[in-house]
């Protein structure tokens, strides 16, 4: 093997990949070996003689956990263009991860196109006026977190896949900032974006799911193909034990959107597994364009948690059996919830009794698509344990102006769709309209309620009536708003599309494909008929 020296030169030290004509990412090659001192020299050469970007060619560096890699002021790294092999960076074997360090001084840097085989990137605390980018990595594995930022801004991590198997999945079964497992661990993050981005996947799958992302993440997708054949590197199918793909703790203004969070579901083996996103004391949290499937419908679980926020917008994302959720609790510095907004996305059910609670009394508080729930309050300030679970709960004082419009509710064969659990949320807070629908098969059939979603208050239900399925049905109150709720959503999200996504997934084990997000309006003539459950095979 080609060994990656110290000591080359200043030409060398943009042109590594010279040495030989440029390889298909498919052909193998006779990849140069690196070690962390080599590659720290070639970021110390770069930042002393002020070379902005060190160009790594094909290779493989093999970092050590003891000694962080530290990009230095004034340099990115870059991998070879995409016609090339990858360039690896590989940590140590077991739980312990290699780091490459940002440290405060380096501004507008980037990191693009390189494999991280257990080594993660930790980005020091900063006020950083510059863009700087993580862009078009593949992060295996990586300890707490894959890109961790914390009291930083104007970070933008985009087009990356974040792969965890089960050997260094989540553990902490309530995560906190330092036990959780996660793609992305921003704190006190301000101003930043994570678009366009995996998090999670059943490699068995992977081809499926190129079609449907940008050309950045299929090359990606080639680079894991090229290390699994080329460098024998061994993967077991399921990459998804993330107990989250984001944790976001005090953050400000951080947009989430265009990804793929595709956990894997607990069900053959139980993990600590949190939410797709978890966002914890947190302001303008936008959240929008995603797809989410793995997360377990139930507390532990959701596709997207808020706990104690303010100013979130959860807009046009495909929820594949789990949910959002907002609660108040003493997680964070504060405890309300506070101007939220759930706007048109589509929740798919298609996994029956067998996923619902065990304690019966928990069902319809946690489980549903869309959750409110003040657990401070219900624990009368945190006096007792467990919380008040029915209809004697005391109302929430620290949830406000809680805006759910537009979303489309469906559910798969045989099963009743989910509802709107408005918990102990007090009424005069809530704004939910009639718009909220559902294109399956109602929850209850009359002309009364038509297509719109059932609302389910302080676990109240109606004890006369149950569903086609033998289901409880919430008891009716006057919830629901006659106001125009659509300026409570901002302008520039106002009509934005479901992606594609759902059409690379068939779940359940493979045998659940994903139902249309534009479907109408469920009306009783003419009946759905069997081909709306089938993914199309053209637009």
């Amino acid at each position: 093997m080609k060994k990656l020296g110290i000591l080359l030169t200043g030409a060398l030290l943009l042109t590594v990949s010279h040495a030989a004509a440029p390889q298909r990412p498919g052909t193998c090659v006779d990849a140069p070996t690196g070690t962390a001192a080599s590659l720290q020299a070639l970021i110390d050469h770069a930042s002393l003689n002020g070379d902005p970007v060190v160009n790594l060619g094909p290779g493989v560096y093999h970092l050590s956990a003891d000694q962080p890699i530290v990009l230095k002021h004034g340099v990115s790294l870059q991998a070879s263009d995409s016609g090339s092999p990858p360039t690896i960076f590989v940590g140590p074997q077991g739980n312990s991860t290699a780091t490459l360090s940002v440290p405060a001084d380096n501004k507008g840097w980037s990191i693009k196109g390189i494999v991280f085989d257990n080594v993660n990137i930790v980005v020091s605390e900063n006020n950083n006026g510059y863009e700087s980018s993580v862009q078009g990595n593949l992060f295996i594995n990586g300890g707490r977190g894959s890109v961790i930022s914390s009291f930083g801004r104007n970070l933008y991590i985009e087009g990356n896949i974040f792969l965890r198997d089960y050997a260094h999945r989540g553990l902490a079964l309530i995560p906190n900032v330092n036990t959780t497992n996660a793609g992305v661990v921003f704190t006190s993050q301000k101003a930043s974006v994570i678009a366009n981005n995996i998090f999670g996947m059943d490699l068995r799958e992977a081809r499926k799911v190129e079609p449907y992302v940008a050309p950045e993440l299929q090359h990606v997708l080639r680079g894991l193909e090229y290390y699994q054949r080329c460098h024998s590197r061994v993967f077991d199918h399921e990459q998804g034990y993330l107990a989250s793909g984001v944790q976001l703790y005090s953050t400000v203004d951080i947009t989430i959107k265009g990804n793929i969070l595709n956990g894997t579901f607990p069900d053959r083996f139980l993990y600590g597994q949190d939410h797709g996103i978890s966002v914890v004391g947190s302001n303008e949290t936008y959240v929008y364009q995603n797809f989410f499937a793995g997360w377990e419908l139930a507390d532990f679980g959701g596709g997207i948690r808020f706990t104690s926020a303010v100013d979130g917008y959860v807009i046009s994302n495909y929820f594949a059996n789990t949910a959002a959720m907002m609660y108040a609790a003493v997680h964070a510095d504060f405890m309300q919830v506070h101007n939220m907004v759930v706007y048109n996305n589509m929740f798919y059910k298609f996994l029956g009794k067998q996923w619902e609670p065990k304690d019966p009394a928990l069902n319809g508080w946690l489980y549903e698509g869309i959750t409110f729930f003040d657990f401070y309050t219900a624990r009368l300030n945190y006096t007792i344990a467990p919380p008040i679970w029915n209809s004697s709960v005391p109302l929430s004082p620290w949830g406000w102006h809680i805006v759910i419009s537009d979303n489309k509710f469906a559910a798969a064969k045989g099963l009743d769709p989910n509802v709107i659990s408005l918990g102990n949320l007090d009424p005069s807070s809530a704004y939910v309209d009639r718009r909220n629908c559902y294109t399956t098969t109602p929850l209850v059939s009359d002309a009364e309620s038509g297509s719109t979603v059932a609302l389910l208050w302080r676990q109240t239900y109606d004890p006369g009536l149950t569903t086609q399925f033998g289901g409880k049905v919430p008891k009716s109150f006057n919830l629901y708003s006659d106001k125009n709720l659509l300026d409570n959503v901002p302008a520039n999200l106002r009509y934005l599309p479901i992606p594609d996504y759902w059409k690379a997934f068939t779940l359940a084990n493979n045998t659940q494909p994903m139902l249309r997000p534009d479907l109408p309006c469920y009306h009783s003539s003419p009946r759905l008929s069997s081909e709306t459950y089938l993914r199309p095979q053209t637009d």
